[in-house]
């Protein structure tokens, strides 16, 4: 399992839009929670910085992940 820390998202439609783009870098689990501003990815092995990368690109801080 994997936890990143995300900061930026304000509302479901953020949560939704860091759901599929985690999603479809081919995780199989993912759930994002607005409240703890942060995304589990049920994967020990995701790449940190094509994560990163896709957090990133829809306007939001990947924090930390770990």
């Amino acid at each position: 399992m994997t936890t990143i820390k995300i900061q930026g998202m304000h509302c479901e439609h953020c949560v939704a839009a860091v759901k599929n783009a985690l999603l479809n870098l081919g995780f199989q689990r993912v759930e994002v929670n607005l409240e703890q501003n942060n995304a589990i990815i049920w994967d020990d092995n995701a790449d940190k910085k094509t994560v990163q990368n896709a957090i990133e690109e829809l306007g939001f801080d990947m924090v930390e992940i770990k």
